[in-house]
């Protein structure tokens, strides 16, 4: 891939608004998590150096908790999560040297074909 592309489209998902995306190392804790991600739980940069589980309130990983799954195995993951009012699509990627990127995106819980334009 173009050097330029990968930069260019990197930055534009990294800095979206629809993509929650957080960088988590072999113990689960978090490292870097983008604005997305920080403004769902209005803690921002209190979620470095937690524990992914903790961020949920919990103390334990949760049972097929797809990030967990992605730095286990070193394999991409994805599912459809339903969160009550939206469902989520999350996609975990290992990134080597023990760290994985789990990557969420809300979808609505009806396919209308409506397009919801941000920013």
């Amino acid at each position: 891939m173009d050097t330029k592309m990968a930069r260019l489209l990197g930055e534009a998902v990294v800095s979206s608004p629809i993509f929650k995306i957080m960088v988590v190392d072999r113990d689960m804790k978090v490292v870097w998590c983008n604005q997305a991600h920080a403004e769902m739980f209005g803690e921002g940069a209190e979620l470095i150096g937690k524990r992914c589980c903790q961020t949920l309130g919990e103390e334990e990983r949760h049972k097929g908790c797809p990030a967990c799954v992605a730095v286990d195995t070193g394999k991409q993951v994805r599912g459809l999560y339903d969160f009550g009012e939206t469902n989520s699509l999350i996609v975990t990627m290992p990134l080597g040297e023990g760290l994985a990127a789990k990557i969420m995106a809300d979808v609505p819980k009806a396919a209308d074909g409506k397009l919801k334009v941000l920013g």
